[in-house]
């Protein structure tokens, strides 16, 4: 945990260092759950409770999340459950396996940090067309022989293009995901795409749709896809809460999932 908490340290200190007038920071949590077979005789049952934490500057922004979980089933899905959403979209529990879970497993999963480029206004002043370079890493600080962690560091390198305006968005996203070794089991690096868009019903409320696909970590396997819904209500200036719900498009994601976030944002400073 000494290496995790230098890497907190110094992105603490690099996203101090990118302070400006335009600084913001936020913090968000709630209630997922998640639900499937994932082609096994037996669902397996997912209760995440995501604690992520977000640093925004004019150009850049910094993040760190982790889930404490709650996992019920036979299935690995210990790389289905990355804190506070902006996860890759389905899982691969297919890729090691079935694991000898007699009962409920409870703990915190894996540390995920994130930091994001924005390119803004490519269009011209008043354009909203916008260009994202994420870097992400996983940090296997879950217990992996209790299902919930991967057990390995994995790397993601994620580019996302989309038009934001006054009353709504669409986004498409591509990247590659660069996978740690796991014991017993060989890992493939794989592509994952996204596509997504939101609207304005009114001055608080928003709605949205999405999906997200992505190559099986194990060759062999069917490939994580999943399509999710969700509304959006700002409840103060600083407060907002969110509901979604999903469905797996394959095998290898769950059957359905469903979640509500709250998330608060500073002021300006």
């Amino acid at each position: 945990m000494a290496s995790v908490a230098g890497i907190l340290s110094a992105l603490g200190a690099f996203g101090g260092a990118m302070a400006s007038a335009d600084t913001r920071v936020s913090f968000a949590s709630g209630v997922d759950y998640s639900s499937g077979d994932y082609g096994q005789a037996i669902d397996t049952e997912v209760l995440s409770v995501p604690l992520a934490a977000r640093v925004i500057t004019d150009h850049w922004s910094f993040r760190a999340s982790i889930p404490y979980l709650s996992i019920k089933g036979p299935a690995d899905v210990a790389d289905t459950t990355e804190g506070g959403g902006g996860g890759d979209g389905g899982g691969d529990p297919g890729g090691a396996g079935s694991l000898a879970r007699t009962g409920t497993e409870v703990g915190f999963g894996d540390l995920t940090l994130q930091a994001t480029r924005s390119f803004r206004r490519l269009g011209g002043e008043d354009s909203g067309v916008y260009f994202d370079v994420t870097g992400r890493v996983r940090l296997p600080t879950g217990d992996e022989d209790r299902g919930l962690g991967v057990g390995a560091t994995d790397y993601t390198v994620l580019g996302e293009f989309g038009n934001s305006g006054e009353t709504g968005g669409v986004y498409a996203n591509a990247g590659w995901r660069f996978l740690g070794d796991r014991t017993g089991t060989e890992r493939e690096d794989g592509a994952q795409a996204g596509v997504g868009a939101w609207l304005r019903v009114n001055e608080g409320a928003r709605i949205g749709a999405s999906a997200s696909w992505r190559e099986a970590s194990s060759q062999g396997n069917d490939d994580p896809a999943s399509a999710s819904v969700f509304w959006s209500q700002r409840l103060s200036d600083n407060l907002r809460l969110s509901i979604n719900a999903g469905a797996g498009l394959s095998e290898a994601s769950a059957d359905y999932t469903g979640g509500v976030r709250l998330t608060w944002r500073s002021d300006r400073f």
